[in-house]
């Protein structure tokens, strides 16, 4: 069963094609290594507390993403980073879902096979060429990443309130471009 306290640690990524050209970036005003560094923390604290509250609500009953469903063993990361990665692209190969999360082919092949066990993924032979597998994620995976995505919504709702729309937007503007770029070097770094 796909664990929606991990998903919630990825934010959906803006594709490469809709992020601020390198002469838009130049604009910004210079940013202070104390700022940089602040703001990572307040990132990372973000995900443990997501993490907390999360597991503090799963222990106490409390209605979760994935309430009534069974809990089973739970996934691996790299099997969380493979559905939000099928999520966000659409379907993959086994090759391309290895580059996407730099990780190996083996690697992989061994990850799709835990989705598809757990119902997340399901798989399709090529038309054209029968040893290429496409793998799709399964509508209810995509209901329990939908869910993930908004668990908690009333908290983020009122922290966003508290901002005008032009600040609300330049937020998700700066975690779009945090979590595209943090993804796009992993994907060059390579396993």
């Amino acid at each position: 069963m796909l664990r929606d306290d991990d998903s919630l640690a990825v934010v959906n990524a803006q594709p490469p094609s809709s992020r601020p050209s390198p002469r838009s970036r130049s604009r910004s005003t210079a940013v202070s290594s104390d700022e940089a560094f602040e703001t990572s923390r307040l990132l990372v604290e973000l995900l443990h507390a997501a993490h907390a509250s999360r597991r503090t609500a799963e222990a106490g009953g409390a209605d979760t993403p994935a309430s009534g469903a069974p809990h089973e063993q739970p996934a691996s990361d790299h099997v969380i980073r493979a559905t939000i990665h099928l999520y966000q692209h659409g379907e993959r190969t086994v090759g391309q879902l290895a580059t996407g999360l730099g990780i190996s082919r083996g690697w992989a092949s061994r990850v799709a096979e835990e989705l598809v066990e757990r119902g997340h993924v399901a798989r399709e032979s090529d038309a054209g060429d029968r040893r290429v597998v496409h793998l799709r994620l399964t509508e209810r995976s995509l209901a329990e990443i939908e869910r993930a995505y908004r668990w908690r919504g009333d908290i983020v709702a009122a922290a966003l309130a508290e901002h005008d729309p032009a600040e609300r937007d330049a937020i998700r503007r700066f975690l779009r471009r945090v979590a595209g770029d943090l993804s796009s070097e992993a994907t060059r770094s390579g396993p």
